[in-house]
């Protein structure tokens, strides 16, 4: 039968181990110097440890925790651009462009190993694949994080989904 963690059963177990730590001192004070006596004492001295481990643990689950990141943009909110870019499509097997959405604004901006969410002001498929690239305006999902990687003249990979669909540079970051 598994033995339950319950913050009452917590309880007694910082009890139990401050006692025997508190005994452990007073063991250690009242036996000889040199003696076995002394050693349990000093044993028994250090099961102070786990006690205030608990107890940090205890108050660093009491603190709050921040709300997590956007991981997608808000259904309802305007298109705000961000970025103006020049797209060049990638060729595509048949099999990978009837694969796409048509619908879908939402992209992954690759940068070396770092990836940006980002959306376009029209579908992937009408921006990108079927014009074959051209000049973009692409919204940022985390535009204070993203702005840092994204300079003018930086050169990125577009990825929807996993497909990379195509290749793009920075022309100017807008106000």
């Amino acid at each position: 039968m598994a033995l339950i963690a319950t913050p009452a059963r917590r309880r007694l177990a910082m009890i139990a181990l401050l006692t025997l730590a508190a005994s452990g001192g007073v063991v250690r004070w009242l036996a000889p110097n040199p003696s076995t006596l002394r050693d349990i004492g000093t044993l028994l001295l250090v099961l102070w440890l786990p006690a205030v481990g608990n107890l940090i643990a205890y108050f660093v689950k009491r603190l709050p925790r921040s709300a997590p990141p956007a991981t997608d943009f808000a259904p309802d909110a305007a298109f705000a651009p961000q970025l103006q870019v020049q797209l060049e499509a990638v060729e595509l097997p048949v099999a990978q462009r009837a694969a796409l959405d048509g619908s879908e604004h939402r992209c992954t901006l690759l940068v070396g190993r770092h990836g940006f969410t980002a959306r376009l002001e029209r579908p992937l498929t009408e921006s990108v694949v079927q014009h074959e690239g051209g000049m973009a305006r692409l919204q940022l999902l985390h535009p204070t994080v993203a702005l840092r990687r994204l300079t003018p003249g930086t050169e990125f990979h577009v990825l929807a989904g996993t497909i990379a669909i195509a290749k793009g540079r920075v022309l100017q970051v807008a106000a």
